[in-house]
C-alpha cells in the first residue's frame, strides 16, 4: 500500500502494524542489553586478588579437670581484594572475605573483613564491617595470633570485649605525617537491622608513632548500650624492633562492666634464630579493681619455622592460672576450639599447626 506524505513523495507503508511493532520491540531490546554489557574503551577492568589462609592445628586441650585431642581450623578464611583506578591518584577498594572450617566442616562463611572504599593522597576511607582501630592494637603486639594462648584469652572477660569489627560502620586512616597515622571509626549500631538512634552505636579512635625501630600506639573505644552502661577501654602498646629481637608492652582499661573496671598488663617478645626459626613468648595478666578473685595470668611459648614466604610451621605451650572466681581460656579468639573453664580451673595446652597464606 502507498500514499503520498506532505512533500508529495509516496512511500511504501509495511501491510502488517503488529509485524512493525514486534521488529521495533526486538531492536530497542537489543540495543538495551549492548549497552548494559558494552565496556568503553577507555574503561579499565578492576584489578581482583584472590587470597587465603589456611590455618590447621593439632591440640592437646585441658580444661584443668580433663584433657583430650583435637584437630582444629584456627580463622582459615578465602577472600577477595579489589581495586580500580578513578583517577592518577585515586582508586576505589574493596574486599569480601569469609571464614572456612577446615576441621568439622561447616558450611556457614561468616564475614570478617569486608568493606568497599576510596584510597588517595588524603587517606584511605571505608564503609562496611572492618577491625576497629583499638582491635588492631593487640594485633601489633601479639606473637601467638588465632593459636592457643593468644593475647584474646586475656584482655576478653565477659562484657569486657574490645576486639570488634564495627558493624555498618564507617572507618578513616590518615596518610603518615611526621611519623604519626591517625585512625577513626564509628559504627552506627551494633544491633542488626535498621537504625533510627545512637543507642548502641560505637566509636573508636587510635594514634600510632613509628620511628627508629620504635611503634608507640594509643586507643580510645567507646560502646553505647541501651539497656546498660556504655563500656570504655583505652589500649596501649610500645613496640621495639632491634634486629633479631622484637619486644612490646601492653596495656588496657576497661569500665562500664557489672565487675566494675579492670586492667591488662602484657609482655611479648619474639627472637629469630636465623631465617627460618624464631622463638616466641608472651605473659598476659588480668585484674579487677572490684576482687582479686577475677585476677587471670597467662603464659605462653612457642617456636616457629618459616619454610617459605607462604608456609610456616610452629608448636606451642599454654597456660593459665585463675583465681577462685576467674574463668580465663588458653584456647579462645581465633583458636577454632574453645574450652569451658569453671570457675578457678586452670587450662593448658599443647599445639603443633601449619599456617599457608596464598
Amino acid at each position: 500500500m502507498c500514499r503520498s506524505n506532505r512533500q508529495g513523495y509516496r512511500v511504501s507503508m509495511p501491510h502488517s502494524h503488529s509485524g512493525n511493532r514486534s521488529a521495533r520491540k526486538i531492536a530497542v531490546f537489543t540495543t538495551f542489553i549492548g549497552v548494559l554489557t558494552a565496556t568503553p574503551a577507555f574503561a579499565e577492568q578492576p584489578k581482583i586478588d584472590f587470597y587465603g589462609k589456611l590455618h590447621v592445628s593439632g591440640d592437646y586441650l585441658d580444661d584443668g579437670d580433663n584433657g583430650g585431642l583435637n584437630v582444629s581450623s584456627n580463622s582459615s578464611r578465602i577472600g577477595f581484594k579489589l581495586a580500580y583506578e578513578l583517577e592518577p591518584g585515586m582508586q576505589l577498594i574493596g574486599q569480601v572475605e569469609r571464614t572456612i572450617d577446615m576441621a568439622e566442616g561447616q558450611s556457614t562463611f561468616s564475614s570478617r573483613n569486608t568493606f568497599v572504599g576510596v584510597q588517595g593522597e588524603w587517606g584511605t576511607l571505608r564503609a562496611g564491617f572492618y577491625d576497629s582501630p583499638v582491635k588492631r592494637i593487640l594485633n601489633a603486639v601479639e606473637q601467638f595470633r588465632e593459636q592457643v594462648g593468644e593475647g584474646r584469652n586475656i584482655v576478653r572477660s565477659g562484657e569486657m570485649h574490645f576486639d570488634r569489627r564495627f558493624r555498618s560502620g564507617i572507618h578513616y586512616t590518615s596518610p603518615t605525617l611526621n611519623n604519626l597515622t591517625w585512625i577513626a571509626h564509628y559504627g552506627t549500631s551494633e544491633q542488626a537491622g535498621a537504625n533510627t538512634d545512637t543507642k548502641n552505636d560505637a566509636y573508636s579512635t587510635s594514634l600510632t608513632y613509628a620511628q627508629n625501630g620504635w611503634t608507640g600506639i594509643i586507643g580510645y573505644e567507646h560502646q553505647n548500650r541501651e539497656f546498660e552502661p556504655a563500656l570504655t577501654g583505652t589500649r596501649a602498646a610500645l613496640i621495639r624492633t632491634n634486629g633479631a629481637l622484637t619486644s612490646a608492652l601492653f596495656y588496657q582499661y576497661a569500665s562500664g562492666m557489672e565487675t566494675g573496671s579492670q586492667q591488662v598488663y602484657g609482655v611479648t617478645g619474639a627472637y629469630a634464630l636465623d631465617s627460618q626459626y624464631s622463638l616466641k613468648a608472651q605473659v598476659f595478666h588480668r585484674t579487677a579493681n572490684a576482687s582479686n578473685a577475677l585476677d587471670s595470668t597467662m603464659f605462653t611459648v612457642g617456636i616457629n619455622r618459616k619454610v617459605n614466604a607462604a608456609v610456616s610451621l610452629y608448636a606451642t605451650a599454654s597456660h593459665t592460672q585463675n583465681a577462685q572466681l576467674a574463668t580465663a581460656n588458653v584456647s579462645a579468639g581465633g583458636h577454632g576450639k574453645t574450652l569451658v573453664i569453671e570457675p578457678g580451673n586452670d587450662p593448658f595446652a599443647l599445639s603443633v599447626g601449619l599456617n599457608w597464606s596464598f
